[in-house]
């Protein structure tokens, strides 16, 4: 006789957004288990770059809050994860500078200075005249500084907060693809396993899986390369100049980065797309002119059909919840997301922005 094993909540995916549903509803003392088709943090998650940054300061509105409320209480959150799991997430809340090319942009971040004061509370939205990592030629106008900014390691995270998970009792089963989760039953060689609710919180392959759901493509990957250098920028902000990222981080390497595509075809290969990135950082930054390569990454990110992440309960499928697309802003809002998934499933209020609504991906445009 089949026995069946049940846990409150099932996760399929263990990337940043899974692990930290995991975190929440195992903080709620719900039953976890977290099945991923791969290893833990194998995907896009499993990635080196890491740079957290908020959105403008200006034209608030509830997704900037909701943002602003994740990026502002993350320190809190990977201290508490990493004091629990004794591993390093990398997080580090360093601040950003951005060089200001046009003139037109220098009098709007002065503007934004000042509204940082009302929706950024104690953080700041700064214009300065220079700084030491930047080239000059790459910043006429200044740079913006802000100090909401922060930077982690994205593999390393994932590893931290799956060690954390595990010590509050969340079960993991890798090397595990589920195809039925339709059902609220996973079976496999090790018998059978049901939930009350199950969370759907995979990588770009994902999309596929949810044409049994909607009538529409709910989204695409999008490929990215980034570079780890050997040197040490200590704690300082990182660098946003153009599409181009230099992330200093805490174990003394460099990350550069990344490219979108939105055509490729091996999803892990890099190439001169990413040798021209780090040429164009190298002339932004002169302190990493001479720095040594350690290592390429390539990854795809998983983008929801409107951009925006693809949150909330499913229509018509009785206990069935998304959490996906983080895209370029996953790691700044997971542990936020997670706690909301929570809500969802208690039933309890929620403060999702519209945008991220399963309601709002169904829209037209």
């Amino acid at each position: 006789m089949t026995t069946i094993k049940s846990y409150d909540v099932i996760i399929i995916g263990a990337g940043i957004f899974g692990l930290s549903c995991a975190y929440a509803c195992a903080g709620r003392n719900l039953s976890v288990l977290v099945v991923d088709a791969k290893k833990i943090g194998f995907g896009a998650s499993g990635g080196i770059l890491g740079a957290m940054a908020p959105y403008t300061p200006d034209q608030w509105h509830a997704k900037k809050e909701y943002q602003f409320q994740a990026l502002s209480t993350a320190e809190e959150h990977w201290q508490e994860v990493d004091g629990l799991s004794s591993l390093p997430s990398g997080y580090g809340r360093i601040g950003r500078i951005s060089p200001i090319i046009h003139e037109r942009v220098y009098n709007l971040a002065l503007t934004r200075h000042e509204e940082a004061k009302s929706n950024w509370k104690k953080f700041k939205w700064n214009v300065i005249k220079s700084h030491e990592l930047v080239s000059p030629d790459a910043a006429p106008y200044g740079l913006i500084h802000d100090t909401l900014s922060a930077r982690i390691f994205p593999s390393k995270a994932c590893a931290s907060l799956a060690q954390a998970c595990s010590f509050m009792g969340v079960e993991f089963r890798e090397n595990t693809y589920v195809s039925n989760f339709d059902t609220g039953v996973i079976s496999g060689p090790w018998g059978n396993e049901t939930a009350s609710s199950i969370i759907i919180a995979t990588g770009y392959e994902g999309f596929d899986s949810l044409e049994k759901f909607f009538p529409t493509s709910m989204g695409s990957g999008v490929k990215g390369q980034a570079a780890l250098m050997n040197i040490s920028l200590g704690d300082a902000p990182q660098i946003y100049a153009n599409g181009v990222y230099v992330v200093p981080h805490y174990d003394g390497t460099t990350a550069i980065g990344s490219t979108s595509e939105n055509k490729w075809t091996e999803p892990h290969d890099t190439d001169v797309q990413l040798d021209e990135l780090i040429e164009r950082a190298r002339i932004i930054c002169p302190k990493i002119k001479n720095a040594k390569l350690i290592t390429k990454w390539a990854g795809v990110r998983p983008k929801a059909r409107r951009r925006e992440p693809l949150i909330g309960k499913v229509p018509m499928a009785d206990g069935i919840f998304l959490a996906m697309g983080g895209f370029k802003i996953g790691f700044g809002i997971a542990h936020k997301i997670g706690l909301s998934l929570a809500d969802l499933i208690e039933n309890k209020p929620n403060d999702l922005p519209k945008s991220y609504t399963i309601e709002h991906h169904l829209e037209k445009n």
